[in-house]
């Protein structure tokens, strides 16, 4: 190569650019202008991504999965890629990949010599479930609260006193989550390759869950590369938030737009950007500073005022988007019984729930009946005439937002899907307002 001086322009000017996935492209575009390689045709519909070692090597990236998903199969029809990135490039079917180790190889790949890389195939890895276990009596409401939570997709609130077992349910939650379903798990493995290249296509449900110390922007994202945060990890998982009453409630507040529409956005001085944010919250809380409003084992040493001070932190907006609130309280010790429960049959059940969702949402967008929002909860969920008055009274009665009325109307729909009844009835609906009532007005119950 001669001694001259090449400048590359990449549009559009006013974005900033780093990294080093580029280099692979301005190489190439050198070695065409100076006819050291004949790409015949090929190049203006091949996309080049690759960062070169100063031996011509090719070094794996990060991010080449949600990189080339976001690029229209129209523009381009082929995308070479470092060899380490080869496989999880070949997941989409949309691009011819070739994955090459060094510059010396791009030649045989434009002059058509090269066979492009098989399709890849992701691996759904399953959970480890125990095919029993024992809970208490006690806790049998708050398990029936994380079925429907798991089958579903609702945000759930754990409340009641410390050791009742409410990081325990949080836990069984996430090995009762469905199987991802092939976008779901593509949604996954994008993700981890955002974070580091794939050393391989297993996809499992994330389980996060961030230290109530945490910093807002290590929970939703930011900082001056716009780095992803925990809502992002968590997507097509669960966020699990223990004591939930000790974030600050700036924090929580600044969850409610991913809560609702499944996506974050992240604006900082350096630029903006939306990160996709579809996680199962399950949030766990004590009632009070103390511990113990509401039992009958342990007298509570709290005011109705602290208590009403603990409950704001969440309270409002935030708590507004949480479908379903259980209070755990333990009954007296002598009076406590064991009961084995098959997690392997409720997992089944699940699973089955989950299926009738995704045919009723093919082709939507959504997955899970948690998941509707606006105008899709009326198209979706239609109820008959005595559930429709049983809302009607109930929004007489309590006051409720149309969000709130929402809720419920996918509540009830999960629990009938748990049934596989094709209609909801009477039943689902009234168990999905018991879901509704849990510790929502503190000034209207006696201090134990």
């Amino acid at each position: 190569m001669s001694s001259s001086k090449y400048i590359s322009k990449s549009s559009s000017c006013w974005k900033k650019k780093e990294g080093t996935l580029l280099d692979l492209s301005i190489a190439c575009g050198i070695l065409a202008l100076t006819e050291q390689i004949f790409p015949s045709g090929k190049l203006q519909k091949t996309l080049f991504l690759g960062e070169l070692g100063l031996d011509g090597s090719l070094k794996p990236l990060k991010g080449v999965l949600p990189i080339l998903s976001g690029i229209s199969s129209e523009k381009y029809d082929t995308a070479i890629v470092p060899f380490e990135n080869r496989e999880e490039a070949a997941l989409l079917r949309k691009f011819e990949v070739y994955g090459i180790s060094h510059l010396r190889e791009l030649e045989e790949v434009l002059e058509n010599r090269r066979t492009p890389e098989s399709k890849s195939k992701i691996q759904i890895q399953e959970v480890n479930v125990s095919k029993n276990l024992e809970l208490y009596k006690d806790q049998m409401v708050a398990f029936r609260a994380i079925e429907i939570a798991a089958a579903g997709w609702h945000h759930i609130l754990l409340s009641g006193p410390p050791g009742i077992g409410k990081s325990l349910l949080a836990r069984i939650t996430g090995f009762l989550l469905p199987t991802p379903e092939e976008n779901e798990a593509l949604d996954i493995l994008k993700i981890r390759s955002a974070i580091s290249p794939l050393k391989e296509l297993i996809a499992q449900r994330p389980y996060r869950a961030p230290h109530h110390t945490t910093s807002d922007i290590t929970l939703v994202g930011g900082s001056r590369d716009l780095r992803m945060g925990e809502v992002t990890l968590a997507n097509r998982g669960i966020l699990f938030l223990d004591e939930l009453a000790e974030y600050k409630s700036g924090i929580l507040q600044a969850l409610r737009e991913p809560m609702e529409e499944g996506n974050i956005t992240v604006s900082r001085i350096s630029g903006t950007i939306v990160y996709p944010a579809n996680f199962l919250l399950v949030a766990a809380t004590n009632p009070c500073p103390c511990g113990f409003y509401g039992s009958k084992e342990v007298p509570c040493a709290c005011n109705l005022q602290k208590i009403k001070k603990y409950q704001s932190t969440y309270s409002g907006p935030f708590r507004d988007r949480i479908d379903l609130e259980v209070e755990i309280f333990p009954a007296q010790e002598k009076e406590r019984k064991r009961i084995l429960i098959s997690l392997e049959e409720s997992r089944k059940k699940i699973q089955k729930a989950a299926a009738i969702q995704w045919e009723r949402y093919q082709g939507s967008g959504f997955y899970f009946n948690g998941q509707l929002r606006g105008e899709y909860v009326n198209f979706y969920l239609q109820f008959d005439s005595p559930c429709e008055e049983i809302l009607e009274n109930e929004v007489k009665k309590r006051k409720a937002s149309i969000r709130k009325l929402n809720q419920i109307r996918k509540v009830a729909r999960t629990i009938a899907d748990l049934e596989e009844s094709t209609l909801v009835k009477e039943k689902h609906l009234l168990e999905a307002l018991n879901f509704q009532n849990a510790g929502r007005y503190v000034e209207n119950r006696a201090i134990a």
